[in-house]
């Protein structure tokens, strides 16, 4: 790849710049090249670390998947001052914060988020420099960049290493344990940065560096859970800290109109109280009054194993009717996240074929309806290659009685760059008719 034009400066800081430039294709990149200031030329140890560190941000980043973070298009690290390519972003998150405030609407992407950094750990990786600046927008997601400090260099932890002139620098989102033990933090760091974030979004976002932050309400609850300053009284993942913060987002949703809703919504926060006679008039009630069942944005993964503990066969019934109901209702865009979670958790938990094809085509509706990449994802492993041959046939009957469904699984697997090889033989067959 050839450089013909740098058309403009981007951002310009600690060992790095950011320059928007034409190349020889005819498209325009950001090119970010190590460019390291005279804080650090002054030393020429502390700058060939930075130029290594550098040099493992781009390979780093070239390993994960563009649907989560920015790719890289092109590099060259074996020139003295090595550069790579990205994409130009379409928009940064700072402004997604400023907007939904203006505009006095709940943020967007903060599931894009949560699922990005879900994957590093996974993975065994820390973003350790989490903030608005770092979440870019690209094909209709927001995605993270920036993955200068993944790595460990503890003699480098005090400088701001990204571009960015905010004046809210990393230090207004790093973890207090980051100052003291840089190399051995752990994945809770990003979810105190997380946290930090969250506290930009719902107050005015003043705060001290490295310390306990709060806010109004339950977001505020979860604020304060996210940024403890002991790390082990944080949430302890991700995806406990998804389920909190989705089911905040998606309240706005939600309907209690019946007489008995609420006091179905308060023994369900103490569902580890429940006898199966209170399991089988909570499946009851639902079967009578099917305008309650936003109900069942109270139910999460650890009511779930608890049911089926107590009463499979009710779990089964009941499982039945939250498939229905996702398959029914729309949602808010990011909470298709942990809806997709609890209908893989029953997909799991269950051994009956209808549970488990309900879960499959419940999914696909979920995906296609929200045009959610993350949701599809799940439709491909419930009704992909791997599932038994009973449990194909059963969801191509399924596939057979409605011709959106049908359609459903064909735009799951193209909304992930896949086609209907990629489901089981069986229900490849019913989608090629």
């Amino acid at each position: 790849m050839v450089i013909k034009n740098v058309k403009a400066l981007i951002n310009d800081g600690g060992f790095g710049k950011i320059e928007e430039v034409l190349c020889d294709d005819g498209k325009y990149y950001a090119r970010k090249t190590f460019c390291p200031s005279s804080q650090f030329i002054s030393n020429p140890t502390l700058c060939a670390t930075l130029r290594q560190r550098f040099i493992r941000e781009v390979k780093t980043q070239k390993m994960l998947p563009e649907e989560l973070f920015i790719p890289i298009v092109f590099e060259d690290l074996t020139s003295p001052d090595p550069w790579f390519l990205m994409p130009i972003a379409e928009d940064v998150y700072i402004n997604e914060i400023s907007m939904c405030k203006h505009e006095r609407r709940l943020p967007k992407g903060l599931g894009d988020i949560l699922n990005s950094l879900e994957f590093i750990h996974n993975r065994g990786l820390i973003h350790r420099d989490l903030k608005p600046q770092n979440i870019l927008y690209h094909i209709g997601r927001w995605k993270l960049a920036d993955f200068g400090l993944i790595s460990q260099d503890k003699e480098i932890l005090s400088q701001t290493i990204t571009t960015s002139h905010n004046a809210l620098g990393t230090v207004m989102y790093a973890a207090p344990e980051q100052i003291k033990d840089f190399k051995r933090v752990t994945p809770l760091a990003d979810i105190y940065s997380f946290g930090a974030i969250l506290h930009d979004i719902f107050t005015d976002g003043s705060r001290v560096p490295y310390s306990e932050l709060s806010g109004d309400g339950e977001i505020g609850a979860i604020i304060e859970r996210c940024t403890k300053n002991n790390a082990a009284h944080r949430f302890k993942n991700v995806d406990a800290l998804r389920k909190r913060v989705l089911y905040y987002l998606s309240k706005d949703s939600i309907k209690t109109d019946e007489a008995g809703d609420e006091k179905w919504v308060q023994l369900i926060r103490k569902f580890d109280t429940w006898d199966s006679d209170l399991f089988e008039n909570f499946v009851f009630y639902l079967k009578r009054n099917p305008r309650s069942r936003d109900i069942l944005f109270e139910m999460g993964s650890e009511i779930i194993d608890f049911f089926y503990a107590l009463d499979k066969d009710l779990s089964n019934e009941l499982s039945i009717i939250y498939c229905d109901w996702v398959y029914s209702r729309a949602f808010n865009f990011d909470y298709c996240d942990v809806i997709i979670g609890l209908i893989f958790k029953i997909y799991e938990k269950t051994s009956d074929l209808e549970v488990k094809s309900k879960a499959a085509i419940s999914a696909a509706e979920l995906g296609r309806s929200h045009n959610r990449w993350y949701v599809m994802g799940y439709v491909i492993k419930m009704a992909g290659k791997a599932i038994d041959e009973h449990l194909a046939f059963r969801i191509s009957l399924e596939l057979e009685l409605e011709d959106q469904n049908i359609e459903n699984f064909k735009r799951c697997a193209r909304g992930i760059n896949l086609s209907i090889n990629s489901y089981h033989p069986i229900i490849k067959e019913t989608l090629s008719r």
